[in-house]
């Protein structure tokens, strides 16, 4: 089948994440200094809950300060330093979006799992290649994560053609695996140049 829609994802491909900036301010303030793996992974998996909207600015400032005992730090610090992840755009990856958009007339979907502190903070930069997509699939929105398959049953839908109709772009393996289960052609994302030659394999371009 031709291709007539390709989404991508967000974080870790379209947006640069950068953790260190974050655990440096956090783990400074913490009693804890070297944070136990038990500890990190509760708090990876609070973040997912976060991301589909299942807490609240509020809560998850809560549990956060208090998992990682960093409570002297007040919310508007702790997000400051949050946000913080968020450290740039792959400038290459933006341009490749617009050409796809203006040279080939594909229907461009965003489909990330972003919390609603980054992605007001993604808001506020006026950033303008959100204005490129055609829809944006965001989990605190729609209350479901990658690699959930209701996420992508819910993006088939909004892409409004068959699932072998569809690439989809992510850093994310399991991302990719959960989405070729429905028929969907999933590109796993290394950097610019690979992504290219994988489009060009399958005539996207």
């Amino acid at each position: 089948m031709t291709i007539k829609t390709i989404m991508f994802d967000l974080g870790g491909v379209v947006i640069d994440l950068d953790f260190s900036i974050f655990f440096n301010i956090i783990i400074a303030q913490s009693p804890l200094k070297t944070p136990k793996t038990q500890i990190m992974l509760e708090f990876f998996r609070q973040i997912g809950n976060y991301s589909k909207g299942k807490m609240s600015d509020d809560e998850f400032y809560q549990f956060a300060c208090n998992l990682l005992q960093v409570c002297t730090l007040d919310k508007s610090k702790f997000f400051n330093a949050f946000n913080s992840i968020i450290s740039g755009l792959d400038l290459e990856v933006i341009e490749l979006i617009k050409e796809l958009r203006s040279k080939y007339r594909y229907k461009l979907i965003a489909l990330s799992n972003i919390n609603y502190s980054h992605w007001n903070y993604v808001l506020n930069k006026n950033w303008d290649f959100i204005k490129v997509f055609d829809e944006l699939i965001l989990s605190h929105e729609i209350h479901l994560n990658k690699p959930d398959p209701k996420i992508f049953e819910y993006a088939i839908q909004k892409a409004g053609c068959e699932p072998e109709e569809i690439v989809f772009i992510d850093d994310g393996l399991n991302n990719i695996l959960s989405a070729q289960v429905f028929g969907i052609t999933g590109i796993k994302f290394t950097d610019i140049g690979e992504l290219i030659e994988e489009l060009k394999k399958i005539e996207v371009m």
